[in-house]
């Protein structure tokens, strides 16, 4: 792996497509082009939230009001706020109210527990967290000024901001233990804001749901585009951005146009909208892992008949959210691998070798990115900034981000991604350093070692494996995984926690990681399911997880939060029953779970023993 890019003699790096087109007007801020729509159209419909219908200058003028309630509080310019809300019209108003005060916001997600929350504002060196009237989590704790969204009037503020400010700090897991915080300026979002519309054009009125977490950047196409073209921010109710079932609802009441999945989720709600596609759905876009051959044929046969179209965009949070894209057709289906595409406009992607050197076509490379979306920096990490945004061999004057990703680019400029060159995966969309998880059980006062491994049981299933060395032989897992819940994302915590008496070494003593064991998949002794509902449960729960003890905890046998859609589903299809996913979420035994059907179906219905 080498730290710079060495000069390229007369060999334009291979490209694909693309290019510094500069067509598109992004000398703009982007509250300053919401709030250019909102003086154009002040009385169409900007949010819908369940019955709530918000329009434009009721969004703006909130967004004003509470910018001046932040600087009252002390937000000045150039600051930075940290959004602790769930989805729901206060998100957009606390978002834009901290972008008209001149500050950028931390996105930090509901999820979050409060200790994860509290390293993110340390890190940054924020002194403020906006929250909503219900707050997602304790806030007594947290070691900033919270100030709540709570619609109070107020002399409308606007601070000038610079194209080239901040408007946000994406923080992603780190491999060092400490995560990386992706400092992104206004112009290379309203740059791919300007792309989306030029690519994907929404007419005046359309929605966009909006159902990503909000610290997953892919949210910010959901809240933010609509919002420059006069349309609809749809908000999905808090809680269910995992149920294929309450998202198809959302699409067709609300008349949605364009979606956005990871393909782990494609693929629920392809099985979901089978026979009924929402009817006014025009774009689908799938990002954040790779988009598997099987789904695309799948998306052509549940939608076939329909204007519906389906793209996969690739790219790093550090190019503002996405840097290709490639529109899959039946044919590909066929294909070993979806190819990511060509270069959005006003972006590089190069394929070089280990010296920085353009590959022949068909050569696997590393990819790089450069043009007018790049991050400014690591916030506050200039080591890591210096390492990883690198001078442009060919530009002078600009850089190249060095992504660590492996991929092919053939004579027609179509780029095929093809992994990682390090230890970095995705779960569920999200990126995730393994190293962050390592240290962070290293700090258990128990663990001697621990290594983390990722499993793939089924294609597109990815789940994280822990093993672990107990200190003095004394080690419990309970323990262990609630140490590791109250510091991490729930998604960065391994489904499996296996210890060891000692970890497996190569003759160099780094840890092999192909002699680690396989998790064992025999269930501990328990109580097996004996009445009808349990049974049926089992049945279910089965498919995918252990279900001869009513007794086990689906989260602790390594169940998450797609494959309780997957049960949920198949008990859906069982029963005819429209049963919430949450059910599963409150109950995670069989035997709970089948009491809590038997409620939801029967009122007070008690089980058959």
């Amino acid at each position: 792996m080498v730290s710079h890019i060495s000069g390229v003699t007369g060999l334009p790096p291979r490209t694909a497509g693309g290019g510094l087109e500069q067509d598109l007007d992004i000398a703009h801020t982007l509250h300053e082009l919401i709030q250019a729509q909102a003086d154009r159209t002040p009385d169409a419909v900007a949010v819908e939230s369940g019955s709530r219908r918000i329009r434009y200058r009721e969004l703006d003028d909130a967004a004003h009001a509470f910018a001046r309630v932040l600087a009252d509080r002390g937000v000045g310019a150039r600051a930075l706020v940290g959004v602790w809300c769930d989805r729901g019209p206060d998100l957009l108003v606390a978002l834009l109210g901290v972008l008209h005060a001149g500050a950028a916001f931390i996105p930090l997600d509901p999820d979050f527990p409060p200790a994860r929350v509290q390293t993110l504002l340390t890190e940054a060196g924020a002194g403020h967290c906006v929250v909503d009237v219900s707050p997602c989590g304790p806030v007594d704790g947290l070691d900033v000024e919270v100030i709540t969204v709570t619609g109070e009037a107020g002399e409308p503020l606007t601070v000038p901001v610079d194209p080239d400010d901040l408007v946000s700090i994406y923080y992603t897991s780190g491999s060092t233990g400490k995560p990386k915080g992706v400092a992104n300026p206004h112009r290379g979002w309203v740059n791919r804001m300007r792309w989306m519309q030029q690519r994907h054009p929404l007419r005046p009125g359309e929605g966009v749901l909006h159902k990503t977490v909000l610290s997953f950047d892919d949210s910010a196409v959901e809240l933010f585009w609509p919002l420059i073209v006069g349309g609809r921010v749809v908000m999905l109710e808090p809680g269910l951005h995992r149920d294929p079932q309450a998202i198809a609802r959302a699409a067709a009441a609300h008349e949605v146009t364009v979606l956005q999945f990871v393909p782990s989720m494609l693929g629920l709600f392809l099985e979901e909208v089978a026979g009924s596609p929402p009817p006014a759905l025009r774009t689908v876009v799938s990002s954040g892992e790779a988009l598997r051959p099987e789904l695309v044929g799948r998306f052509h046969e549940v939608l076939a008949g329909t204007p519906c179209r389906l793209h996969n965009q690739w790219g790093p949070t550090e190019a503002s959210i996405d840097a290709t894209i490639h529109t899959c057709s039946r044919a590909d289906a066929a294909l070993p691998v979806i190819p990511i595409g060509r270069a959005l406009t006003n972006y590089r992607v190069h394929v070089l070798d280990d010296d920085g050197r353009p590959v022949s076509p068909d050569v696997e490379g590393e990819l790089y990115v450069g043009g007018v979306g790049l991050a400014r920096c690591y916030w506050n990490d200039p080591a890591k900034t210096a390492e990883t945004f690198l001078p442009d061999p060919v530009v002078p004057g600009e850089r190249l981000y060095r992504t660590g990703d492996r991929a092919v680019c053939g004579a027609d400029g179509v780029i095929t991604f093809l992994g990682r060159r390090d230890h970095q995966v995705k779960i569920r969309g999200i990126r995730v350093e393994l190293g962050e998880i390592e240290r962070t059980l290293a700090r258990h006062p128990d663990v001697a070692e621990a290594v983390v491994t990722v499993s793939e049981a089924q294609p597109g299933d990815k789940q994280l494996l822990a093993y672990v060395v107990g200190r003095n032989g004394v080690l419990d897992r309970d323990t262990v995984r609630q140490f590791l819940s109250e510091r991490l994302p729930g998604y960065m915590v391994p489904t499996s926690l296996i210890t060891l008496s000692e970890l497996p070494l190569t003759a160099s003593g780094k840890v092999d990681r192909n002699r680690l064991p396989t998790p064992s998949n025999e269930p501990a002794a328990g109580r097996p399911p004996r009445t009808e509902s349990e049974l049926l449960v089992a049945e279910a729960w089965g498919r995918f997880l252990p279900a001869t003890d009513a007794e086990a905890d689906f989260f602790d046998l390594g169940g998450h939060s797609l494959l309780a859609t997957r049960v949920i589903s198949a008990l859906r299809r069982a029963l005819d029953a429209d049963l919430p996913l949450v059910l599963l979420f409150d109950n995670p035994t069989i035997a709970e779970l089948a009491l809590a059907i038997e409620h939801e179906l029967l009122g007070e219905g008690t089980a058959d023993e």
